[in-house]
């Protein structure tokens, strides 16, 4: 019996260590940096940060990706923007504040749950800077 249950909890602990890899392996494809690299570029990255410019000229659509980590995100352009997930249903629009803009809005932003692309519908480039804080991470 003692034998069987040995068994049973290597088997368990095998599946979980697959599956965990299995998963690093999807998430690491969808990291920004890899799935987006045309519209994020590192400004700064160590073990506690990484620190993306975001850029999305008007009407292109970044490939779908995901940010692990909780972030600071500083809009520096704003931009009419529609994020899709891997479905291609609407999962989210931004829009430009309807009077000029002025200066650059600084909000948090809670680490995505899933993968989705943007595309900018809007006639002005979107400019951001993201501070992800990798020591949050969850």
């Amino acid at each position: 019996m003692q034998r069987l249950l040995l068994v049973l909890l290597g088997l368990g602990a095998s599946v979980a260590i697959t599956r965990h890899a299995l998963s690093t392996d999807l998430l690491d494809q969808y990291l920004p940096l890899k799935a987006a690299p045309e519209h994020h570029k590192t400004l700064l990255e160590n073990g506690f940060v990484l620190v993306l410019d975001v850029s999305i000229p008007p009407g292109a659509t970044v490939p779908a990706h995901l940010h692990p980590w909780p972030a600071v995100f500083i809009t520096l352009e704003p931009a009419h923007l529609i994020f899709r997930n891997l479905s291609g249903d609407v999962v989210r629009e931004v829009h430009p504040p309807a009077e000029p803009f002025g200066g650059p809005k600084v909000e948090w932003r809670e680490p995505d749950t899933e993968p989705a692309s943007v595309t900018n519908v809007g006639t002005n480039q979107q400019r951001a800077l993201r501070v992800e804080l990798k020591f949050l991470a969850r």
